[in-house]
């Protein structure tokens, strides 16, 4: 983290149109999303503004000291406390939880982010979409395409939108093998958590990235070691509690 001040600004600085003085600039950095209320309560005591907010989605909690907050709190926050300061989520590939956080960005937050970017794509690909942002102009429309033309049975809403389905990937992520218990944790039946896990496949396939080309429906011990294992991967993700806001009952 405290070098994605200096890496944005050496990749600003080097863009065309920096360089010519026609937009300039000055980076803050917001190390816990818990800062944010008090970073833009002092920009407007000192007469200024944030006109683009690069979000990223892991603010080190796995860190001793880190921040228990993410990037969906972030968002929250910055809608609640700057709403004209325009948003991109700005993600590092190894992010475990990276799909699941994109999705429910982009699908479940009301406060829907302008674009993405990647940490490892160009720098001068990302320097264009900064420079884009802060010019006023629509982002590219490509990152978006997975979030807005996914078919619905496939999308994080439809699996996770009430508080139901978050007790049920809660338990699953906590790890254990023996269906009673995940049940118990969720507060369901075994049956209820049995319907679950099948109809979860698909989109936990779709994540990973990898075809669903069983020719019959799996055993249902398949389909619980497959969702325990991706929610106990996730659990970062699922056990933010950001993500019950975004939830219905």
């Amino acid at each position: 983290m405290a070098t994605i001040e200096y890496s944005i600004e050496g990749m600003l600085n080097r863009h065309a149109a920096v360089m010519s003085g026609r937009l300039a600039f000055e980076v803050t950095q917001v190390t816990s999303p818990d800062d944010i209320p008090a970073t833009v309560q002092l920009a407007s005591e000192l007469g200024c503004s944030y006109s683009l907010a690069l979000v990223d989605l892991d603010f080190g909690a796995h860190r001793a000291g880190g921040s228990q907050s993410h990037g969906l709190t972030a968002l929250r926050l910055l809608a609640e406390h700057t709403p004209e300061t325009r948003t991109a989520l700005y993600t590092a590939d190894v992010e475990g939880n990276r799909e699941l956080m994109l999705r429910a960005a982009f699908e479940l937050c009301p406060y829907k982010p302008s674009t993405w970017i990647s940490k490892s794509s160009p720098p001068e690909e990302q320097a264009d979409t900064i420079c884009d942002l802060l010019d006023g102009k629509d982002p590219p429309s490509g990152p978006l395409r997975p979030y807005v033309f996914r078919p619905d049975h496939l999308r994080l809403r439809t699996v996770c939108g009430t508080r139901t389905q978050l007790r049920l990937w809660r338990a699953l992520a906590l790890g254990l093998d023996n269906r009673g218990q995940i049940a118990a944790h969720a507060g369901t039946s075994a049956s209820t958590l049995d319907k679950f896990v099948a109809r979860v496949r698909p989109f936990i396939l779709d994540c990973l990235g990898t075809p669903d080309d069983t020719p019959v429906p799996a055993a249902r011990a398949a389909n619980l070691a497959l969702a325990v294992r991706f929610a106990y991967s996730n659990r970062a993700f699922f056990t933010d509690p950001e993500l019950e806001r975004l939830v219905g009952r």
